[in-house]
């Protein structure tokens, strides 16, 4: 059910106090109900596969706490999705939630920024063992082993002021958990909410701090933890990589940390360095060969963008070409199976030698790379997407960018792409 990553223990400092044996998992962003933004969705089979990932990983982090016979579940914020609703998602929570109350397992939730936009959370009739915390903050102790668990949620979606005001000061004698949904003093990609110092939670008292809203994995200090969890399911290839929750031991003095994977679907860039060939077959063995060394565990998925790389005598051919070979390709990883090419993309060029027998395609694109550095064509660019985000359901506009930067990058690189197609379209070479 779980895999083993990572270990990570501690000595808890002397307080006068020893714990009774309590083990808990510690998550978040789950994100259950999220739009699913890759283009492998082209596939009906995958596109199950996948839009059940969210509630297939939760299920796994069940199928964990009961293995490990642990005392507490620990969500940390953004257990769904904006403001999406969905009455299947609901009650296979419930359901899941059931399966602990059965098994005489806690359950600790604080709502996220994006669990604001959603009020199903606050509708959901869901059985006693499950305590969301309120946007005013508050405490659960459980004396039994000498644990209390303090949270706050998000009052609406954005937090822009820090909410350690809020949290309640530790209990003197327990194991002090604290659960916080919080950009800390900000992370690449994500936007600013209920910003705070690591200094900060290492001084104020508690001894574990369970962390949300960042989506990669990372302990940020161990006297006490201070920990991020990741998001235990991946949803587009920006979040690549195996996903997964954290399990927690408290146990005479000391405090470990195991690293369990809870993703079956999980997305990756590999890149193809195509250096040197120049016949197409001996393109398509090399990517088949790489392809096959990326199948994955069984019934597990993989989610792959290819990204060629390097100097060949192909690479106008490939930019021309890059529909056949994406097909080509998606083909041989079927036949792998487990295997999906969501995207092919090429940054090849031509050998030196070969660039100056294409004088003519050389010349025009450097008058297109020209354009594209002007402003007022970038401006147009902006607004042509932008035109298109505003014709989206509300749930896909992040596609694009959740920023005026990213969306500008997205615009341009779309620009790069579309310009490198015409070159490379107007060669006369027949198809291999």
């Amino acid at each position: 059910m779980g895999q083993r990553l990572e270990w990570a223990v501690a000595s808890l400092p002397d307080c006068g106090y020893i714990p009774h044996m309590f083990r808990f998992i510690h998550t978040a962003d789950l994100h259950l109900d999220a739009p699913l933004r890759s283009l492998a969705m082209r596939n009906p089979a995958l596109f199950e596969r996948v839009g059940a990932a969210t509630r297939a990983a939760l299920a796994r982090i069940v199928g964990l706490c009961l293995q490990h016979e642990v005392q507490a579940l620990m969500i940390a914020g953004d257990l769904f999705d904006g403001s999406l609703r969905s009455i299947k998602s609901a009650a296979f929570l419930n359901g899941q939630m059931e399966k602990l109350h059965a098994a005489g397992v806690q359950v600790f939730i604080i709502r996220g920024n994006h669990d604001a936009e959603n009020r199903l959370l606050g509708e959901l009739q869901l059985p006693p063992n499950v305590h969301v915390f309120s946007a005013k903050g508050g405490s659960v102790s459980l004396d039994a082993h000498n644990v209390t668990i303090h949270g706050v949620s998000f009052a609406k979606p954005h937090a822009e002021e820090s909410l350690l005001p809020l949290y309640p000061d530790p209990v003197q004698g327990h194991y002090n958990i604290g659960l916080l949904h919080s950009s800390l003093a900000g992370a690449p990609g994500h936007d600013p909410y209920a910003p705070c110092r690591v200094a900060d939670l290492v001084d104020f008292g508690y001894d574990y701090w369970c962390l949300g809203h960042i989506h990669s994995r990372q302990v940020h200090a161990e006297n006490p933890f201070v920990v991020m969890p990741g998001m235990p399911q991946g949803r587009h290839i920006g979040e690549e990589g195996e996903k997964s929750v954290t399990l927690v031991c408290v146990d005479d003095g000391t405090v470990s940390l195991e690293v369990c994977k809870t993703s079956g679907v999980d997305f990756a860039r590999l890149r193809c360095d195509v250096s040197g060939i120049s016949q197409w077959r001996d393109l398509q063995e090399y990517l088949r060969g790489l392809l096959q060394a990326q199948r994955p565990d069984a019934g597990e998925q993989r989610i792959l963008r290819l990204e060629l790389q390097g100097e060949t005598p192909l690479g106008w051919l490939i930019r021309r070409d890059l529909d056949l070979l994406t097909l080509q390709m998606r083909e041989a990883a079927e036949s792998i199976g487990d295997l999906w090419v969501e995207k092919i993309t090429s940054h090849v060029s031509l050998p030196e030698q070969a660039a100056q027998g294409e004088n003519a395609q050389v010349a025009l694109q450097e008058i297109m790379s020209s354009l594209q550095s002007q402003p007022a064509l970038q401006e147009k660019a902006l607004s042509h997407l932008q035109g298109l985000i505003d014709d989206l359901p509300v749930e896909l506009r992040n596609a694009f960018g959740q920023s005026e930067a990213e969306t500008t990058r997205t615009a341009l690189d779309l620009m790069r792409e579309g310009s490198d197609e015409i070159i490379a379209r107007m060669l006369t070479e027949r198809r291999p």
